[in-house]
């Protein structure tokens, strides 16, 4: 009896392929420890190896985090070529490893294997194949005898073999059934569909960690890493493992390597799988434990899949909401559900512009609540190119202080020796009255930060703290009829311009002397009478001054 699989695939039951001598009572072994996850035992002809089997799998290339499970289960970084004899787990990185004589496993970020039956054994994660080769997955064995190309995807919902080109042949619920290229099969429900390729993460080099971080906060939002949990602050980096919690009415937003963003709501958790930055851009792999995520990703920057506890999804451009209860919604671009149907009426796997997939799994047309209407608004308050402008009294002050004009949700600081410290905006306008502790006279260059949704600005300006009055030398005064006249030389520690205000008799006169050019003046002015008194007061551009009184 034979029994056809969608897409013409043909599978005899009942029949059983040889395995290499001496192997046997590991394959019968097998048949009776293994079967599919529903509970039906795994026959033996899936259990035949490759061509080329016979030789247990070894690493041959790390990159990245790559670990080995050493003696007493403990987890130790691996980068030599190695044979594996017990497990290996990836963090953000790649592990390339030989599996038979001629086939070769990828190894995903965030994976891992372990060694079984001196081959592979697929445990979670994402892995790309080239055959031949022979592996267990998921409590099925699989074999691809010829060369080919297949991935396999073990997350929270999807548990699927996909085949990219060439066949294979799987223990599937108490038989043994064939996949050719272009077919995947859901290992759990085992239900064999089209396969679409929509996230080859397999395809682009991997080139080291990329980066997360944290480009806006409001409300109570914690950062949980390695056991500790804190406030989040603007400019943490989430590495792998890490997870955002937003209280009530409180949201965070995350930026990516090469673009893109998260918008983290309110009442929401966001775990970091591994965020790698490859030849194509990044790849980025999140978990939402709970709540909403509101996602711009960046066209042309790699791939980006965030899963729930529903429903998995990966994109390479798009604006989509997704919510942990499996509703996805799609505002630009399309949303493959990979290993999964988008429900009646939309093509399998894929939610398109103006469409939203229910927790169901049904599709409907796009209907805009008060979450979508929120995060939109942020949208384009975020799209804001973001202004900096700086108002100093001038370049020499007595103490310093300033003004800095930005947007008004924008996140200002001044640096200026050493210290660096919030500004109080309100309005747009951020001030700084005073510094807690004075800065000695000297000169100083002051630095402006405002940074906003991931965007810097950045102005800097050099003043001179001056808190000594200019002073006055070399005084000569003559009085000649109605005719006063002044001459001296002024020297100033700020080095710009000093102002002269001579008053006679009730009448005052201005004039600018400049220190940087020698500081001399002679000056004549009327007398009202002859004995008129007069005075000469000089002031510094930091408003420091000194009296002289005429004779």
């Amino acid at each position: 009896m034979v029994n056809t699989l969608p897409g013409g695939s043909v599978a005899p039951q009942g029949t059983q392929s040889r395995r290499p001598r001496g192997r046997g009572l590991a394959a019968l072994a097998l048949w009776f420890g293994l079967g599919s996850l529903g509970g039906a035992q795994t026959p033996p002809p899936a259990g035949a190896s490759a061509s080329g089997g016979g030789a247990p799998p070894s690493l041959l290339n790390a990159q990245g985090r790559v670990e080995i499970s050493g003696p007493g289960g403990i987890w130790q970084a691996q980068s030599a070529a190695t044979e594996i004899t017990t497990r290996l787990r990836t963090g953000t990185g790649r592990a390339v490893l030989r599996e038979g004589r001629q086939g070769q496993l990828i190894v995903g970020s965030a994976s891992e294997l372990r060694r079984y039956q001196d081959e592979a054994d697929l445990l979670s994660g994402r892995f790309f194949l080239r055959g031949p080769v022979a592996v267990h997955v998921a409590g099925h064995h699989v074999v691809m005898d010829g060369p080919g190309q297949l991935r396999v995807d073990l997350g929270p919902i999807e548990r699927r073999v996909a085949v990219i080109a060439g066949r294979l042949r799987i223990a599937l619920r108490g038989q043994t059934v064939e996949v050719g290229a272009g077919q995947q099969v859901a290992l759990d429900s085992g239900r064999f569909s089209a396969f679409r390729e929509t996230d080859p993460w397999y395809a682009a080099q991997f080139r080291g960690l990329g980066a997360a971080t944290v480009e806006a906060v409001r409300g109570p939002v914690r950062l949980l890493e390695r056991g500790n949990t804190r406030l989040a602050g603007l400019g943490d980096d989430l590495t792998a493992g890490t997870a955002l919690n937003t209280g009530a009415d409180a949201w965070a937003e995350i930026g990516f390597s090469g673009g893109g963003y998260l918008r983290l709501n309110a009442q929401s958790e966001l775990k970091v799988l591994s965020i790698e930055r490859t030849s194509a851009g990044r790849e980025v792999l999140l978990k939402l434990e709970k709540g909403t995520a509101w996602n711009v990703v960046e066209k042309g920057q790699g791939g980006y899949r965030i899963d729930t506890p529903v429903v998995s999804t990966a994109v390479r451009g798009t604006v989509f909401r997704v919510d942990a209860s499996g509703l996805v919604k799609v505002f630009d671009g399309q949303v493959a559900l990979p290993g999964q149907a988008a429900g009646p009426g939309g093509a399998e796997g894929v939610v398109g512009q103006d469409q939203q997939r229910g927790a169901g799994g049904g599709l409907l047309p796009l209907q805009l609540d008060a979450v979508d209407r929120f995060n939109i608004a942020q949208d384009a308050a975020r799209a804001q190119p973001l202004t900096l402008a700086l108002d100093l009294p001038g370049r020499s002050l007595q103490e310093l202080a300033l003004a800095a004009r930005s947007l008004p949700d924008a996140q200002v600081t001044l640096t200026v020796a050493g210290q660096t410290l919030p500004l109080t905006g309100e309005n747009g306008t951020f001030r700084l009255e005073r510094l807690k502790t004075a800065l000695p006279e000297g000169q100083y260059t002051v630095t402006v930060r405002a940074q906003r949704y991931g965007q810097t600005l950045t102005r800097r300006q050099t003043v001179t703290v001056d808190r000594t009055p200019p002073q006055l030398g070399n005084l000569s005064v003559t009085r000649v009829g109605r005719l006063l006249t002044v001459s001296g030389v002024v020297t100033d520690a700020g080095g710009s311009r000093v102002g002269l205000t001579l008053e006679v008799g009730g009448q005052r006169y201005r004039r600018w002397v400049d220190p940087r050019t020698g500081g001399r003046f002679s000056w004549s002015v009327p007398l009202p009478s002859p004995g008129a008194s007069a005075q000469l007061t000089l002031q510094d551009s930091a408003g420091n001054r000194s009296h002289a009184q005429l004779p």
